[in-house]
C-alpha cells in the first residue's frame, strides 16, 4: 500500500503539468487567432485599385497592410531623415478613390539638395504599411497656415500615411511563427506529460498487485 501511495505523487504532478501545457497552448492559439482577425494579419493583404472612385471605402481603419495599384504620386517637398541627418524617405501624395494619402517612398540615394525637384511617379504599384501621420500632417498644415484638422478637411486627406519600406511585415510573420511553434511545443509537452502519467499509473498498479 505504501508503494502505491508513493507512485501516485508523480502521477498527480504529471497531470497538473499536462493541463498547464494544454491550457498554455490553447491560450497561445487563441491569441494568434485574435491577432490575425483583429490586430495584424501579415498573411492576407487587401488589394486596392487607387484609380477606382469607390476605392476609399475599401480601406478600413483596422487594416495594417495594403497593396495599392495604379496610384499616381506627386512629390510634396517633405522627406524624413535618420539620426545622422541622412535622407531615408520622401513624402509623396496620391489618392485612393476620393481620399488623398501621404505616401513615404524610400530614398535610393543620399540626396541633400534635390528634395524640391523629385519627379512625380505614375501608375505605381506597391505594398505599404498604414501608419499614423501626425508629424507630416502638422508640417504640411503649418506650411499652408492651417491647423491640422483644417488642412485635412480642406484637402480631404487621410490622417494616416502609407509607408512603402520597413513595413514590419517580416517581423509580424516571425512573431506568429514563434507563437505557432510555441503552441505546438505546449501541446507536445502536454501530450508527453499525459503519456508519462499513464505509464506511471500503470506501473503503480502492477506494483500494487505484486
Amino acid at each position: 500500500m505504501e508503494k502505491q501511495r508513493t507512485k501516485s505523487f508523480p502521477s498527480v504532478k504529471h497531470r497538473m503539468l499536462g493541463r498547464m501545457f494544454y491550457v498554455s497552448g490553447i491560450l497561445i492559439c487563441g491569441a494568434m487567432i485574435w491577432g490575425i482577425l483583429f490586430w495584424r494579419n501579415p498573411f492576407v493583404i487587401p488589394k486596392v485599385d487607387a484609380s477606382d472612385e469607390s476605392a476609399s471605402e475599401q480601406v478600413e481603419d483596422t487594416m495594417r497592410y495594403i497593396q495599392v495599384e495604379h496610384m499616381d504620386l506627386q512629390f510634396t517637398g517633405f522627406y524624413t531623415v535618420d539620426t545622422k541627418d541622412k535622407i531615408c524617405g520622401y513624402y509623396y501624395i496620391g489618392s485612393i478613390g476620393d481620399v488623398s494619402w501621404f505616401v513615404e517612398i524610400p530614398a535610393e540615394v543620399d540626396d541633400g539638395g534635390l528634395s524640391q525637384a523629385m519627379p512625380d511617379l505614375t501608375d505605381m504599384n506597391f505594398t505599404a504599411q498604414i501608419c499614423e501621420a501626425v508629424s507630416v500632417l502638422e508640417k504640411a498644415a503649418e506650411n499652408e497656415g492651417m491647423t491640422t484638422s483644417e488642412y485635412m478637411e480642406h484637402y480631404h486627406i487621410s490622417d494616416q500615411i502609407l509607408v512603402t519600406y520597413d513595413t514590419g511585415r517580416e517581423a509580424d510573420i516571425l512573431y506568429y511563427a514563434i507563437a505557432f511553434f510555441a503552441m505546438l511545443g505546449c501541446f507536445a509537452a502536454g501530450r508527453l506529460m499525459t503519456l508519462e502519467m499513464l505509464v506511471t499509473k500503470k506501473e503503480g498498479q502492477v506494483e500494487a498487485h505484486e
